[in-house]
C-alpha cells in the first residue's frame, strides 16, 4: 500500500475521528429479548453521540417500546428508547433535534449519549409485546473514537 494511503487510512482512525454506521431491521423480527444489532466495539471505546431512527411507509408495529441498549457493565443499559406508536409509517426521531426551533421529532422516552465500552454491543428489543408486519427501521448510529483505532470488530461487510 502506498504510503499516503497509509497515512490516510491512520488519520481516520484517529482518537476523535466521527463516523456513521446503519442497520436496517423489520417489524417481525424485533423481540423481547435482546439481539445484537453491531458487532463488538475493538480497539477502544466508541462514544455514540447521536441515533436516528427512520421508518418506511409501513413502520413498526406491535411492542410498547422499541429500544437500543449496551451490554456495558458500566452506565445506563437503554439509551434509546422511543414508543412504538411513534415509530409508525414515514416517521424519523432522533437524539439530538434541530436546533432551529421547534422539534416534536425528539425521542420521546429516552435518548442519551453513551460509550461502546471494548468487547461490547450495541443491542435492540421492544417491551411489552415483539414486533409484527414487514415494516422496516433504519437506524443511523454515530460514533466517535475516544481511543486510537476503536472500531466495531470486523464483519462479513468490512471494518467500520
Amino acid at each position: 500500500m502506498p504510503f499516503s494511503s497509509r497515512v490516510k487510512n491512520a488519520i481516520r482512525r484517529g482518537e476523535g475521528e466521527v463516523f456513521w454506521r446503519k442497520w436496517t431491521i423489520t417489524s417481525s423480527s424485533i423481540l423481547t429479548t435482546a439481539q445484537n444489532l453491531s458487532p463488538a466495539a475493538a480497539g477502544g471505546e466508541l462514544a455514540i453521540t447521536q441515533v436516528i431512527l427512520q421508518t418506511d411507509a409501513t413502520g413498526l408495529a406491535g411492542g410498547t417500546n422499541f429500544e437500543l441498549q449496551t451490554s456495558n457493565a458500566k452506565g445506563v443499559a437503554v439509551f434509546v428508547a422511543e414508543t412504538v406508536a411513534h415509530l409508525g409509517a414515514n416517521a424519523t426521531y432522533s437524539m439530538f433535534p434541530y436546533q432551529g426551533g421547534t422539534n416534536k421529532y425528539q425521542f420521546s422516552v429516552t435518548g442519551v449519549p453513551t460509550v461502546l465500552t471494548r468487547g461490547q454491543t450495541i443491542q435492540y428489543l421492544n417491551t411489552a409485546g415483539a414486533g409484527t408486519g414487514a415494516g422496516t427501521i433504519d437506524i443511523y448510529v454515530r460514533f466517535e473514537r475516544l481511543d486510537e483505532g476503536a472500531q466495531l470488530a470486523t464483519v462479513s461487510s468490512g471494518i467500520a
